[in-house]
């Protein structure tokens, strides 16, 4: 069956040769690999912008590929039994989405939103396991899924803390430590989704830290950690 990404983005260009060396970079399963077949599989990527509101795949598509996002950033989502919005987690320039991709037959039990207008490439994942036996990368492989695993473990962590203010604090941790920035940008709505607490309990707690000067407000949807020890010791207590 055609890959879905080419039935539904008509306007993407045939590969994405004008940022190979980026998402190299990015893709470190296959970094380490020789020239030529770097090539080949960049060759393959197909690359696209999405406006925002719109999706890269939605809940039940098959996992036949990995998103390096350039541009943009991207939630993954899902509902509870009573519809409410949970947040698997929030993608940023930078960073691959490749939930799933190793687990044969395997489908997405979320949506990929865009958060912003996103511009991303996607390689197939025929295009990743024709290398899958070159040397060193089944070890990268296995290095990536025990990063998603102690990402996982955090996250599970996170959710089972019962303080509502040491929960928050917690999270902006997270997002700190993958993003790589002491200021978050989400939304209000984003971040009780995300850590499954009302809104106004979020913008309560968050205000207590601010009053306490352990984080600032710096616009409508973003948050800058000003005293991070502060902050770890807020979770841990």
């Amino acid at each position: 069956m055609e890959n879905k990404f080419r039935l539904t983005n008509r306007n993407a260009t045939d590969k994405c040769a004008s940022c190979d060396r980026r998402c190299l970079r990015s893709l470190t399963v296959i970094s380490g690999l020789d020239d030529t077949l770097q090539k080949k599989i960049m060759n393959s990527a197909i690359r696209r912008k999405y406006r925002k509101g719109s999706y890269l795949f939605r809940e039940g598509d098959a996992c036949d590929g990995v998103y390096l996002l350039h541009t943009g950033k991207v939630k993954l989502r899902t509902y509870d039994s009573e519809g409410r919005e949970e947040i698997v987690g929030i993608f940023w320039a930078g960073e691959i989405i490749w939930e799933g991709l190793f687990i044969e037959g395997s489908t997405y039990s979320y949506d990929a939103v865009c958060l912003d207008t996103t511009d991303c490439c996607m390689i197939l994942r025929t295009e990743i396991e024709s290398v899958m036996d070159e040397p060193g990368v089944a070890l990268r492989v296995i290095r990536l899924l025990s990063e998603k695993l102690r990402a996982a473990n955090e996250r599970v962590l996170l959710l089972t803390t019962e303080d509502p203010k040491a929960r928050i604090a917690g999270f902006l941790l997270r997002q700190s430590k993958y993003s790589g920035s002491d200021t978050i940008v989400m939304r209000l709505e984003e971040i009780s989704a995300s850590i499954h607490l009302r809104p106004e309990t979020v913008s309560r707690k968050i205000r207590e830290l601010e009053r306490e000067k352990i984080v600032a407000k710096t616009g409508q949807s973003s948050i800058r950690i000003v005293d991070m020890q502060r902050l770890r010791d807020t979770y841990n207590n």
